[in-house]
């Protein structure tokens, strides 16, 4: 397998494979501590007293859920695009099969498609 060929990594050069692949790993390794943070906050609830408080712990632990969701989701992706990149298939499109352009994949290293089609 070459890195060089089109069919490849849709195209990437080896130094662009290995600065996405290092950047979807950074990304990992901080959505994987985001989330450890996001669920000590959904766990740490005392019960409190005040209503006002109570009020406030509630909203604190619904939006550790909705990021949490969210980071979860995200994860799943850079995971995904991990996968696509050891398996040769990183950087195409999984709607035409063309590759996606770099400046895209920059901006979205775990982007499935490229910007102008729609899923």
């Amino acid at each position: 397998m070459t890195t060089g060929d089109a069919s490849v990594n849709g195209g990437l050069s080896q130094e662009q494979l290995d600065f996405l692949r290092a950047s979807l790993e950074r990304l990992r390794m901080d959505l994987r501590a985001r989330l450890e943070r996001e669920q000590g906050t959904a766990r740490e609830a005392e019960p409190q007293v005040e209503p006002i408080d109570a009020a406030e712990q509630t909203r604190e632990q619904d939006d550790a859920i909705s990021f949490a969701e969210r980071d979860r989701a995200r994860l799943r992706e850079v995971e995904d695009a991990l996968r696509r990149m050891s398996a040769g298939s990183y950087g195409v499109s999984v709607i035409s099969g063309e590759p996606i352009a770099f400046e895209r994949l920059l901006a979205v290293p775990w982007a499935r498609y490229d910007a102008d089609e729609e899923p």
